[in-house]
């Protein structure tokens, strides 16, 4: 009787602490929110992407906008009057 008393002890020990016990699945579901959560943000940063992919191809605009704002590109009849060298005298009265 003390054995089996004894081999049930053991055998919850290792339920509990063993290396597929309680604390591992506890480990193991914390893992898992933690996925669930970098998936979804790397699908909505996949949706974004994929959006802005098909503005690129399709989007005049768009692509002007982006060429305007990323490569400082200018128009055709446009002119750039670069302002940085002009120093402003204040007005004595």
């Amino acid at each position: 009787m003390v054995f089996a008393v004894m081999g049930i002890v053991v055998m919850f020990f290792s339920i509990i602490v063993g290396d597929k016990g309680i604390s591992s699945l506890q480990l193991i579901k914390i893992e898992r929110q933690a996925l669930k959560s970098s998936h979804a943000e790397l699908q909505r940063k996949n949706l974004r992407l994929y959006h802005e992919i098909e503005r690129l191809k399709s989007d005049p605009v768009y692509i002007e906008a982006i060429a305007r704002q990323e490569l400082g590109l200018i128009g055709k009849n446009e002119i750039v009057i670069n302002m940085s060298n002009i120093t402003v005298v204040p007005d004595k009265k």
